[in-house]
Parts: C-alpha cells; sequence; structure tokens
C-alpha cells in the first residue's frame, strides 16, 4: 500500500465528511477526488474503472438526498413551494452570518417567513413547515453519512 496515497485519501475523506455535516464545505465529492487521487498515485493497480463509476453514481446520488431531504420534510409538515424557497435562502443567509447553526436557524426561519409571506399561512401552520424543513435537513445529511460510509467501505474493499 501507498501510505502517502492513504494518507491523501483520509485527508480528502475526513473534508468530505466536514462538509456533510458543515454546509458550504465541499462534501462527498472530496471524498471521490481522494479516491482518484489514490488510484492515480498507485497507477490504478487497485482503483478499477467501475469503482470510480460507482462511487460517481453515488456521490451524484447524494446530492439528490440533498434537495429530497429538505423539500419532503417541508412538504410532510405542510410547506408551500415558497416554504420551501425560504428554507433554501434563509439556510444560505443563515450560515453566511452564523456558520452551522445560522444554517439551520435561518433555514427553520425562511420557512416560516415565507411561509407567512407568500403562502398566507398562520404563525403556527409555518413554524410548523420550518420544522418540516429542519428535520428533511437532517434526513438527508443522515443519507449522506450513510452513503459517504458504503463509499470508503467499497474503497477500502478494494485496497485490501
Amino acid at each position: 500500500m501507498n501510505y502517502l496515497a492513504f494518507a491523501i485519501f483520509i485527508i480528502f475523506s475526513l473534508i468530505g465528511f466536514l462538509g456533510i455535516i458543515i454546509p458550504g464545505l465541499p462534501d462527498i465529492i472530496f471524498i471521490l477526488v481522494g479516491i482518484i487521487i489514490y488510484g492515480a498515485l498507485t497507477h490504478f493497480h487497485t482503483i478499477s474503472l467501475n469503482l470510480i463509476l460507482i462511487v460517481g453514481g453515488l456521490t451524484i446520488l447524494s446530492y439528490f438526498f440533498d434537495y429530497l431531504g429538505v423539500v419532503l420534510g417541508a412538504k410532510k409538515f405542510g410547506a408551500s413551494k415558497f416554504g420551501i424557497f425560504g428554507a433554501i435562502l434563509g439556510g444560505i443567509i443563515g450560515f453566511i452570518i452564523f456558520n452551522i447553526l445560522g444554517f439551520i436557524v435561518g433555514a427553520i426561519c425562511g420557512t416560516a417567513i415565507f411561509e407567512i409571506i407568500f403562502a398566507q399561512k398562520d404563525f403556527r401552520k409555518a413554524l410548523k413547515a420550518g420544522l418540516g424543513a429542519f428535520f428533511g435537513l437532517l434526513f438527508g445529511v443522515v443519507l449522506k453519512i450513510i452513503l459517504a460510509i458504503t463509499i470508503i467501505a467499497l474503497f477500502l474493499k478494494a485496497i485490501l
């Protein structure tokens, strides 16, 4: 095993895991890049094209989970399209101002505010929709963590 290549993979994987939890950082894509770098440094002796394609597909799927989690969570708790847009916008603004805590609070508040202003919902229904967006976000994060662990397991199986 090439220890330098493996160390680079570990660094990229750790950044990838942080990115799953902290919005704005690269996430599962960094784990994929770590695998590709490992493959390049070891002349692709243990990393196959099939592995890279499978991991690439799982990486694309992870971004679908981000969107799906928030949308389904918000929808399940009664959010309209306005509330979903508010969750995304509020999450981005909150993250810029207060990092991860701001992202969470921003998504909830953004949903609630957009539901009140644009969908004409009362405060209780708007807050419920905001909490749905938050739970959907958490659901997406859990799914991405499972995908990241699966990708790393596939990689380790290939090289060991």
